[in-house]
């Protein structure tokens, strides 16, 4: 858990955070910052000064702050924004937040979840471009759209070499009317859908209720693994999973 007064304990940080609080409070003049504005500012400076990490989950923030989760969401939100430079590519954290996360399959859906706020609102937004407007009213971090929409996704955001080595392991022995990354990739998650389908009646989107807890199927892991693998680089080992399906 996060401990915000022992890291303000430390003579250092707690003098990075009077600098960079002081600096930024008298900035255009002492006093005429908003009260949400002051509350950015400790919240910047705290992780400026190096107390306070701001990638920590929600919970753990909320915790500490003695806030509630939605106040937490917005502050993180709002210094994020003033953070990142405006055009900067957010792919490679795209990939890197998305290559952490659990995958669900349930029909022609698949279900994720993003719990940085500007990277959700990023995944959102870029779906909206393509004219694609995903569920996302479940849960504060959980996206949820149709599998067409997010192969049209991870197409943009996967770098050429991982597609190229996917689209070659795959068309190497087989022959494929379309041999496309986005149909490939398509192909497999269908097929991953309909092995979790038929694996067990309890399945719900590739997750099996054992008591308290959450059981990835078999089937449910390998989509995970299949999308991970295209993430971080691995188009052959995501190619492997069509062994796993007998496609």
């Amino acid at each position: 858990m996060i401990d915000l007064k022992s890291k303000l304990a430390d003579p250092a940080v707690a003098q990075k955070f009077a600098i960079a609080f002081a600096t930024n409070y008298l900035t255009p003049a002492f006093g005429a910052r908003s009260k949400s504005e002051i509350d950015i500012l400790v919240f910047a400076s705290l992780v400026d000064a190096g107390a306070l990490d701001a990638t920590a989950p929600t919970y753990e923030i909320a915790r500490a702050f003695n806030i509630s989760p939605t106040r937490v969401r917005s502050l993180v939100f709002n210094w994020q924004l003033r953070a990142t430079a405006q055009g900067d590519d957010l792919r490679s954290s795209l990939v890197e937040a998305l290559s952490k996360t659990r995958f669900a399959k349930d029909g022609e859906y698949l279900t994720f979840g993003v719990e940085s706020p500007l990277l959700r609102e990023e995944v959102i937004a870029r779906l909206k471009v393509k004219g694609v407007f995903p569920d996302a009213t479940f849960a504060r971090e959980i996206v949820r759209l149709r599998v067409d929409a997010f192969v049209e996704f991870l197409a943009d955001i996967v770098d050429p070499e991982t597609k190229e080595s996917f689209i070659k392991r795959l068309t190497k022995d087989k022959q494929l009317p379309d041999t496309s990354f986005a149909a490939l990739a398509r192909n497999v998650l269908d097929k991953l859908g309909e092995k979790i389908a038929g694996e067990a009646g309890k399945a719900i989107g590739g997750a099996v209720v054992d008591g308290a807890k959450v059981v990835l199927t078999p089937a449910a892991a390998q989509v995970s693994g299949f999308i991970t693998s295209l993430l971080t680089g691995k188009g052959n080992d995501a190619a492997k999973v069509v062994a796993w399906i007998e496609v």
